[in-house]
């Protein structure tokens, strides 16, 4: 599949540009912070329970995980169209 991006999103006032790769057949999202922060690499995975939900790649940045991949969803399902 091809990549996509850049976009940008929101994020508590500060701007996200993300852009959409593709690696080994899995959709890998690479958030760049217009400050500071370190880009972070986000994915969709399913729990063992069936539950789809956001994580980063490495391990370790949860809590933006939780917070910016819904808001990188919402633009994917609504703004991409």
């Amino acid at each position: 599949m091809p990549e996509s991006g850049p976009y940008t999103i929101d994020y508590n006032g500060l701007m996200l540009t993300i852009t959409e790769h593709y690696i080994e057949g899995s959709r890998v999202f690479h958030v760049k912070f217009a400050n500071h922060l370190k880009p972070l690499n986000l994915v969709v995975v399913e729990s063992t329970k069936g539950t789809k939900y956001w994580t980063s790649v490495p391990p370790g940045r949860q809590a933006e995980a939780d917070e910016i991949g819904p808001l990188i969803g919402w633009y994917y399902h609504n703004k991409k169209k």
